[in-house]
């Protein structure tokens, strides 16, 4: 072949290769096109979803209107709840069909967003994509790119994003994590510095939006002066620094693994990114090919390629449904999270209403019980007078007087007001034990929930509520220590036994007989009026205490019936999306099954569980062999775990599987009516505690402690 026929056949193949480029992006805005329908048709459904949640909980809201409860402030914090959780649904479903619209102006373009801490060499590489003159280039520890800047490079849209991990650069990161939720793939650069926590945190919240990552480590020895090139070029840094390369990224996987399980079948490309952009200036003309072999940029360029030609259709279809299924799967924990919480506190709830009805009932048997025993004691008392002062008194005209004056001696009134102060303060120090004890539980449930939840006041505030029925109870029993005094019906009966002086009698030992015996007899019944009269009194007195507290106790039932509602309701919708993650899960796999030449396989899945960014989860049969070539393919195209359970069809076993060895099925319980599934999760490790995620999904029960 001579000189122009080589010349000829190397056009050739650079055009041949560029229409297969430009094919292969065709094929890439195809699916994104495919793929943003499929995402907003799961919108929709999910906007009908929310529809018929929020019409029972309206619903709800009016039954708890019509209940009319007298502890307003109870029923209106609870509304507040109901209708705060509608409004969050479709504020959410609001953003999420906002980015889907964002998105789909990207539609031509496949996305690439770089990624990494401060002085990663983002700013470099994107001098490099675009062969520019290196102004974007920071000097020193300054915060260079401080906004999103998008360029084009060889059809691809890559946008450098502001560093992450830098000190008060908290508005910063947000902006990168923005721009890398909009993105396709994630360019994660690191460098020869020792790794940083927060940097490792960075890397796991871009996977957790299910974005595929490629890493790219920058080495990043100085070429300041001509003594630096000459060393560079003098030794091959890769093979002379290799160990150190390696250590590196092990050091930084090792602390990525912490906060994102599975982070270690991320691959790093080896680049020095300096000598590739000088490279490009003129003034190292000379040197050009040399830099550019020692930068080792060329593997860059070609796993960039390669990821496009290779799964670029699928990442763009990847992309758009993962943008509606990650935030679905963060609303769903938050909703079991919630529905959990709520369930609990109604639990609480009613163990506290029994406790506080046991407690009324006692109280107020004890109460009658210590009435009947004061009224018995005195009584006996007045009842023994009765005899001696008959003797005395049958024949004078003042015995009403003395009998009065005996009475009041007794100091019945002054010891029924002490009786009442000290059941009135019995029944304050019973209900605040109560009342402190429900505080205490109810804080540590809803401690329980951490960070993970919707932005919500709580259901009703309990001080409040038992101290306003503390309250008029107090009230009502002030009142009631005000009641008759029983004196004045021993007045009103001995107002009348003046006549028995008025007796004539025939003999005067046999009129003083039956005269001392009639005034015993009258002192005798009256007595016994006494008695009935000051016992309905005090009865009486605990009437409204008694009828307070049922009160309470009965608006404590109502509201607790709508906190357990609140909680149906959560979960009930929390499974609803769990069932449309599932189906554009099922999409997802489908598509990359059909692009694998796997077709066929997809019958072998009865389920899925997954969580963008980290794992995916089939169900399978027992019987049932999954290719291993398959797998490791699946796992390279979403760049995720891929994990298998068997389908014994035994809930507990299944949960046991999907969380892991670690999980002792003998340990685990089930709450069928609340669908709650309680784990040792203190005897996991850092994997078993990231598949309970994919096991909730699985399964359907929220696992908790």
């Amino acid at each position: 072949m001579n000189k122009a026929d080589s010349k000829i056949f190397r056009r050739f193949r650079k055009w041949r290769e560029q229409r297969k480029w430009r094919q292969a992006l065709v094929e890439c805005r195809r699916a994104a096109r495919k793929g943003y329908l499929i995402a907003k048709d799961n919108l929709d459904e999910i906007k009908h979803s929310i529809d018929a949640v929020s019409a029972d909980l309206e619903q709800n809201l009016s039954n708890l209107k019509n209940k009319r409860v007298e502890t307003a402030d109870v029923a209106d914090q609870l509304q507040q709840q109901l209708k705060q959780v509608v409004s969050d649904l479709y504020s959410l479903h609001k953003n999420s069909h906002i980015l889907l619209e964002k998105k789909r102006a990207q539609l031509d373009k496949f996305s690439i967003a770089l990624f990494g801490r401060t002085k990663s060499g983002k700013s470099t590489l994107m001098e490099i994509l675009i062969n520019g003159d290196g102004s974007s280039i920071g000097k020193g520890d300054q915060r260079t790119t401080r906004d999103v800047r998008s360029y084009d490079w060889k059809g691809l849209e890559v946008t450098d994003v502001p560093g992450i991990a830098a000190f008060e650069g908290r508005e910063d990161e947000e902006k990168a994590f923005e721009a890398a939720a909009q993105s396709d793939l994630v360019l994660f650069l690191i460098t020869d510095d020792p790794p940083q926590d927060a940097e490792a945190q960075c890397f796991a919240r871009v996977r957790a939006l299910g974005k595929p990552i490629l890493g790219i480590y920058n080495f990043k020895e100085a070429l300041n002066d001509a003594d630096d090139m000459r060393l560079f070029f003098r030794k091959n840094w890769f093979d002379s620094d290799r160990q150190d390369l390696v250590d590196i990224v092990q050091q930084f996987h090792e602390l990525a693994e912490k906060y994102s399980p599975g982070s270690r079948q991320i691959q790093f490309v080896y680049t020095h990114l300096q000598s590739r952009f000088l490279s490009q200036r003129p003034e190292h003309k000379l040197q050009r090919s040399e830099l550019e072999r020692k930068s080792c940029f060329n593997d860059v360029e070609e796993k960039i390629i390669s990821e496009v030609f290779n799964r670029g259709k699928f990442l763009r279809w990847k992309s758009f449904i993962d943008g509606v299924a990650d935030p679905m799967l963060k609303l769903s924990d938050k909703l079991l999270d919630f529905s959990a919480q709520n369930s609990s506190g109604g639990r609480v709830r009613i163990r506290k209403r029994r406790q506080g009805k046991s407690w009324s009932d006692g109280f107020l048997n004890s109460g009658k019980e210590r009435i009947d025993t004061f009224i018995k004691k005195e009584m006996s008392t007045l009842r023994a007078e009765i005899p001696g002062f008959a003797e005395d008194t049958y024949d004078q005209s003042d015995a009403g007087d003395r009998w009065k004056h005996l009475v009041v001696r007794q100091n019945i009134e002054r010891k029924a007001n002490k009786l009442a102060e000290e059941i009135q303060e019995e029944c304050r120090d019973g209900l605040s034990e109560i009342t402190r004890q429900l505080k205490a539980e109810l804080k540590h449930v809803s401690g329980f929930a951490g960070d993970r939840r919707i932005s919500m006041d709580s259901i009703f505030d309990t001080k409040r509520a038992w101290t306003r029925g503390t309250n008029i109870i107090s009230g009502g029993l002030t009142i009631a220590s005000i009641f008759i005094p029983p004196l004045r019906l021993v007045t009103a009966v001995f107002s009348v036994i003046g006549w028995i002086f008025s007796f004539f009698f025939d003999d005067r030992e046999e009129k003083a007989r039956k005269q001392r015996a009639q005034l015993e007899s009258k002192l005798k019944r009256n007595v016994s009026k006494i008695e009935r009269n000051l016992k309905k009194e005090l009865y009486e007195f605990l009437n409204p205490m008694e009828n307070q507290v049922y009160v309470r106790l009965n608006e404590f039932r109502i509201v607790t019936s709508k906190l357990f509602t609140l909680a149906d309701a959560q979960r009930e919708l929390a499974w609803t999306l769990n069932k449309h993650q599932k189906s554009l899960h099922r999409i997802l796999i489908n598509e990359a099954l059909v692009q694998l030449g796997h077709k066929n396989s997809r019958d072998l899945i009865l389920d899925i569980a997954r969580v963008p960014g980290l794992a995916i989860m089939f169900l399978i049969e027992p019987k049932t062999t999954f290719p291993e070539d398959l797998r490791r393919n699946l796992e390279k195209m979403l760049g995720e775990k891929v994990w298998f359970v068997k389908n014994t069809r035994n809930k507990i076993s299944i949960l046991s599987q999907a969380i892991g060895r670690d999980c002792d099925p003998a340990k685990i319980g089930i709450e069928s009516d609340i669908q709650v599934a309680h784990v040792p999760v203190e005897e996991l490790n850092a994997v078993g505690i990231s598949r309970i995620r994919l096991a909730q999904q699985l399964t359907e029960l929220h696992v908790m402690k």
